[in-house]
């Protein structure tokens, strides 16, 4: 009995050491009031329950290494069965990654059209690469707003530069500080919008966070949905 108790532990072992997987964050940032929220599931079983627009999940563990199935239903699904959007990646194993819906999936009432997909950034951060910093990571999800710049006020040094929808435009390491930022367009003479960025206020130091434009320019043209913003997942 000993040696087969030890025997089955040791192939558990093997099979655990042999597992490849990846870290993923999930953040829904599809202002179709149609997706306002969502269930997501990973090979027809559900991961994330109720996911309400402008939130973010926490990274989770998902397997690597072959194909998944990742499906976006609606709140309170009980399957798959009529799904939003489905969708199959392979994710390498020990990567980590942020995963962002953007898009529109109802066929009427909003213009531009952008079709709902998921934008996936490779070589997410989970911390700050330096303790002194905040790592920024700046993702354009807004489907009616065109190429543009974002710039700190203070001297109007280009942050971020010709940014176009579905784009991320990968880390900035910031020294932690208190900014003004403002967004314009990408010749940088007309601000779309200016914002506070207080990272120091906010003790954000040594941390990773991602910035997400947000909602619709025109919200006349899109339903009447949720406003141009900046939003951030932590």
């Amino acid at each position: 009995m000993k040696k087969v108790i030890f025997t089955s532990l040791f192939a558990s072992a093997a099979l655990l050491a042999q597992a490849q997987t990846a870290r993923v964050q999930v953040i829904h940032n599809c202002a179709d009031a149609a997706a306002d929220t969502v269930d997501v599931w990973v090979n027809n079983t559900k991961a994330f329950d109720d996911l309400p627009f402008r939130t973010a999940t926490v990274f989770e563990e998902l397997a690597a290494g072959v194909p998944i199935d990742i499906s976006i239903a609606a709140a309170s699904s009980m399957d798959t069965v009529g799904a939003v959007a489905r969708f199959t990646v392979t994710l390498t194993d020990a990567e980590t990654y942020v995963v962002v819906a953007d898009g529109i999936v109802s066929p009427t009432g909003y213009s531009p059209v952008q079709p709902f997909d998921l934008k996936i950034y490779t070589g997410a951060r989970q911390a700050a690469l330096s303790p002194f910093n905040t790592d920024i990571l700046v993702h354009h999800g807004c489907t009616d707003a065109p190429t543009v710049d974002v710039r700190n006020a203070a001297g109007g040094a280009v942050l971020v530069d010709d940014a176009s929808y579905g784009d991320f435009a990968g880390y900035l390491a910031l020294p932690t500080a208190d900014y003004t930022i403002n967004v314009t367009d990408a010749t940088g003479g007309t601000v779309v919008a200016s914002y506070q960025a207080p990272l120091l206020t906010l003790f954000t130091n040594g941390t990773a966070i991602t910035v997400l434009a947000s909602g619709f320019l025109n919200p006349a043209n899109n339903s009447n949905g949720p406003a141009f913003g900046l939003w951030v997942a932590t």
